[in-house]
This record gives structure tokens, C-alpha cells and sequence, in this order.
């Protein structure tokens, strides 16, 4: 037998010896989803060489060796997916220090990891360590688009569940909605959900999105705004919904939905803001923007939707307004030249009646 073979065979007993003998020894721990994940496990060093190997259920997670290991033959990989996430503490390996570190959790990543050790006497000293991998819900988009409201959450687990309000309050059956939720192949759910506007088109109220996991909540409130119709070179505020009792959140206009107009951080008195380079012209007072957002001279390219989204630490307030902005007409220019010239010939056919008039009385 071929001492590869060999070496893994004897790592399959002993993990299987392990797995049903050493109960005792486990330990239960959670670690939330992109972080490291430090998973302990120590042993009896004889100061010399070891090899440390770590396993989820049969695969291979880690390999490695220190100091002499002359003792050992052949060499396990990992598998694809655990390559260049993991590592030890090398300097404490020979201290009896067999932790393993694994990188950018995912939920794929849950389950059983074993730790054994050989050294030269051939003694295992292992450990257990049950893995579970939470990832909160962190943020919660909501919009108006095609006649529907859509919420989404991405990278959620375990499943969430998305759940529908409105304020002030209506009835369930007011509006339907239509929820989907999906699983990555990392592990995480992505859920997103809608409500057609056509079935509460005449009902005024802001909508609310929540979304929950077993370690967390947020929602999204939107609301929808009157349309602004102003004519070219006016000036607009467009509104901003804002809950009075915040004094930390982040701001973000947005134009048509994806172009940013201007951000803000506030932390009490401390304000930080920025304007998009192609807005700072249009922008009249950006101090207020967490109020309203004031463009003055609006041209024809400004119409469109606007979205200002603020964002606390539970909840994101999102606003939208249409702007619709007008030609300046020339329809009074044209009236006003006309009457002009009306005047001009009336007053003009007045003097050559008059003068008519004057040489027919000195006859």
C-alpha cells in the first residue's frame, strides 16, 4: 500500500474514532457571515514537529506542518473552495497552539471541523468544533417602479421573512403582494418582493418593508410624493421625508435611481457632505438637503425621479418625487408682439383719419 494511502486511511480511523468517541470535547460556536472565524484547538507539543490537520466532515480543510516532521509521510491538499482562506498562529504551533483561522464565512461553511494532530510518537490529541454561520439582515431596499413597489434584502441567513405595511394602516386585502426568495450558492437568501400600485391607486399612504431574521430586523419606508411640474429656468424644492427624532443617519440623492447627486453623513452636530461633481452646479443650498433638495434654473434634462433615501440604524426612509418640467412657452410672447403691432397700425390708421379729417374741414 502506497504510503499516501496509508497516511490517509489512518486519518479517516482516527477522525471516525474521534467523531464517535469524544462528544465531551466539543465545542458550539457562531461566527457571522465575510468575517474571520477563529476556530480553537489545542494539543500537547513535544516542542519538535507536528502535522495539523483539519477536516469538515470528510474534506480536507487544512494541512500543514512544523518544525521536524520526518515522521509523517505523504501530504493531504484542501479542497477547492477552503485554498487560501485558512491559516494558523506558526509561531505558536510548537507551543501546542493548532487553532485554525478561516477567512470570508459563508454558510456553506456551517457544519462539524475536526482538529487532529500527529506527532512523533504517534500520539492524536483532537478537538470538535460545530460551526454555525449567521448573516443579519443589513440593509433593505425599497422603490417605486412600474406601477409597483418592490422590496428587496440580499445575503441573509438563515431564511428571512418579508412582511408588508402600510401607514396609516388599510386593509390586507387592499393590495396584493408577491414574495420570492432564493438561495445562493454560497448559502445565503436573497429575498424580494412586490405590491402592484394599480389595486391602491387611490389610497394615500407611505409603504413599509420589513424584513427579519432570527437575529435581526430592518425595514424601508417609502414615500411617494406629489408630482412637481415647473416650467424651464424656474426653481423647485423637492421634498425630503425626514423622522424629526434622528440626529445620526446617512443621506443619499439620487437621480433616476442610480445617479447620485449628493451624500451626508450626520452624527449629531457633525455634518459631512458631498455633491457629485456634475450636480454642484445645480445644487442651491445642500445644508438642508436631509429637508428638501433646492435646484434652481431646472432645465429640460432635469425631469425625471428623484429619490432621497435616508438611512438610521433600524429603519430606511426613502422619498420619491416625479419632476416634470416644462418649455417656457411662447405663446404670451407671441400675443404680446401682436398686440404691439395692432396698437402700432390702430394708431397709425387713428393719425391718417385724423389728417383726413383735418384737410376735409379746410375746404
Amino acid at each position: 500500500m502506497a504510503p499516501q494511502v496509508r497516511v490517509f486511511l489512518l486519518s479517516v480511523l482516527l477522525v471516525g474514532t474521534f467523531w464517535c468517541c469524544s462528544a465531551t470535547k466539543q465545542l458550539n460556536m457562531t461566527c457571522l457571515a465575510s468575517t474571520e472565524c477563529v476556530l480553537p484547538c489545542n494539543f500537547v507539543s513535544d516542542g519538535v514537529g507536528v502535522r495539523i490537520m483539519w477536516y469538515r466532515w470528510m474534506e480536507v480543510v487544512s494541512c500543514t506542518r512544523y518544525g521536524n516532521t520526518s515522521f509523517v509521510e505523504g501530504h493531504n491538499s484542501a479542497v477547492d473552495r477552503y485554498k487560501n482562506r485558512t491559516s494558523l498562529y506558526a509561531e505558536h504551533v510548537l507551543e501546542g497552539n493548532a487553532t485554525l483561522v478561516l477567512r470570508n464565512v459563508t454558510p456553506r461553511d456551517r457544519g462539524r471541523y475536526i482538529c487532529v494532530t500527529f506527532k512523533r510518537l504517534a500520539t492524536n490529541e483532537s478537538g470538535i468544533v460545530v460551526l454555525d454561520v449567521k448573516a443579519p439582515v443589513q440593509e433593505v431596499h425599497i422603490e417605486l417602479s412600474d406601477e409597483a413597489v418592490f422590496c428587496r434584502a440580499n445575503s441573509i441567513y438563515p431564511e428571512p421573512t418579508l412582511a408588508w405595511s402600510t401607514d396609516p394602516p388599510t386593509h390586507a386585502g387592499l393590495f396584493y403582494n408577491k414574495t420570492n426568495t432564493e438561495q445562493t450558492q454560497l448559502g445565503f437568501y436573497d429575498v424580494e418582493s412586490s405590491v402592484q400600485l394599480k389595486l391602491v391607486e387611490n389610497i394615500n399612504v407611505d409603504f413599509i418593508c420589513n424584513v427579519s431574521s432570527d437575529r435581526n430586523s430592518r425595514s424601508a419606508r417609502l414615500k411617494i410624493e406629489e408630482s412637481i411640474q415647473t416650467v424651464s429656468g424656474g426653481e423647485i424644492k423637492i421634498p425630503c421625508s425626514f423622522p424629526a427624532e434622528v440626529d445620526t443617519f446617512d443621506l443619499l440623492w439620487r437621480f433616476r435611481r442610480s445617479e447620485h447627486i449628493m451624500s451626508m453623513n450626520v452624527s449629531g452636530l457633525q455634518r459631512h457632505m458631498s455633491v457629485s461633481e456634475d450636480w454642484k452646479i445645480h445644487v442651491m443650498d445642500g445644508r438642508s438637503a436631509w429637508r428638501h433638495l433646492k435646484l434652481p434654473n431646472v432645465a429640460p434634462e432635469h425631469q425625471g425621479t428623484y429619490t432621497c433615501e435616508i438611512r438610521t440604524s433600524q429603519i430606511t426612509y426613502v422619498t420619491q418625487t416625479d419632476v416634470i418640467v416644462a418649455p417656457v412657452s411662447k405663446l404670451p410672447l407671441l400675443i404680446f408682439v401682436t398686440l404691439v403691432i395692432l396698437s402700432v397700425l390702430m394708431a397709425t390708421s387713428y393719425g391718417i383719419l385724423g389728417f383726413i379729417v383735418c384737410k376735409l374741414r379746410n375746404l
